[in-house]
């Protein structure tokens, strides 16, 4: 009999496995199971297998062990042939996945780059429109001063028609006067002429003005001056009583300042005195719990906070201390 390896025993161990069939279906097992033992007495002892027998376990176990490894290459190849089917179906599914992605970018960009264009064909045609508009307001504007140059035209025309018998009057004037040469040079002599008694007339109305006005001012000056020397006057008598109200409180605060300082004095001294008394309150209370003097003389909160963690300490010590004295009054009492 051909014996096990014990290397694959080792590493692949046998498992239990349960069938998975009705409780029926194993009842009926069962009891056939028990006839056919039965049945065993009646038939030689070489034609059937026993169960106790090791060597017979052992060839029933090699041949489930053979089945099972045969069962297992078969499902290994198989399990292989499927993941090689399958990587390469993964392979074709990235393979599109990547093809798909590219023509979403590539679509993507064409939505992107027409919706830019539809965007900027939209702008554009607004603002031709907007500025046809534009145009349109500046061709009737332009349409409007030129009917209104058009009237003016007219309007000079006529003026010109009126005023022709004028022109012909200086031109015969220029003619019997040698000192003009054209009607152009009498008319900006007139011009001037006239710019310069305008300028004249506004000189001499302007240093009227000025004059009525320095005037009124110096009146001004006069009752403002007179009425500043009034408050003034006023003010120095007022200043005056003040300054005698401030030397009268000037010397009750000297007074006052006096007492303040002395009161301040005082209260400084209590207030080192009561230092003092927290610094050795605090040291004795170091030194008693056995704790190193570590906070500075100056720091005074400390020292306070210090004495009241302690004091709060020692009445928490205290009131554990009552507790019993209490409860054995209360027993006495009670007996």
């Amino acid at each position: 009999m051909a014996s096990v390896p014990k290397g694959k025993c080792a590493k692949k161990p046998l498992h239990i496995t349960f069938p998975k069939t009705h409780p029926d279906k194993l009842a009926s097992d069962y009891k056939e199971s028990q006839v056919m033992s039965k049945m065993d007495k009646l038939y030689p002892e070489f034609d059937v297998v026993r169960q106790d027998d090791p060597h017979s376990t052992l060839a029933a176990l090699q041949i489930n062990l053979r089945q099972t490894e045969k069962l297992l290459r078969q499902k290994r190849r198989s399990h292989a042939k499927a993941k090689k089917d399958l990587n390469e179906q993964w392979m074709e599914l990235a393979n599109k996945e990547k093809t798909l992605r590219d023509n979403f970018l590539h679509f993507n960009l064409f939505v992107r780059e027409n919706m830019e264009k539809r965007e900027r064909a939209s702008n554009k045609i607004s603002d031709d429109k907007a500025l046809l508009e534009q145009r349109q307001s500046e061709i009737d504007r332009l349409q409007e001063n030129y009917n209104e140059i058009q009237k003016a035209k007219v309007a000079m025309d006529a003026k010109i028609r009126q005023y022709h018998c004028y022109e012909v009057y200086l031109d015969e004037v220029v003619e019997h006067s040698g000192e003009f040469q054209n009607i152009q040079e009498l008319i900006n002599r007139y011009l001037s002429l006239l710019s310069a008694r305008n300028q004249l007339t506004q000189f001499q109305e302007e240093n009227l003005v000025d004059l009525e006005n320095a005037r009124t001012d110096m009146m001004k000056i006069i009752e403002e001056k007179n009425l500043v020397i009034m408050g003034l006057n006023n003010q120095i008598a007022s200043l005056q009583a003040r300054f005698e109200n401030a030397n009268i409180k000037s010397l009750e605060c000297e007074q006052l300042v006096t007492r303040i300082k002395n009161s301040a004095v005082h209260i400084m001294n209590e207030i080192d005195e009561v230092k003092s008394s927290l610094w050795n309150v605090y040291v004795h209370m170091a030194q008693s719990k056995k704790h190193p003097v570590k906070i500075k003389k100056d720091n005074v909160e400390e020292q306070a906070l210090y004495i009241k963690r302690t004091l709060t300490e020692l009445s928490k010590i205290n009131n554990i201390l009552r507790k019993p004295g209490k409860l054995s009054k209360m027993k006495t009492k009670s007996t």
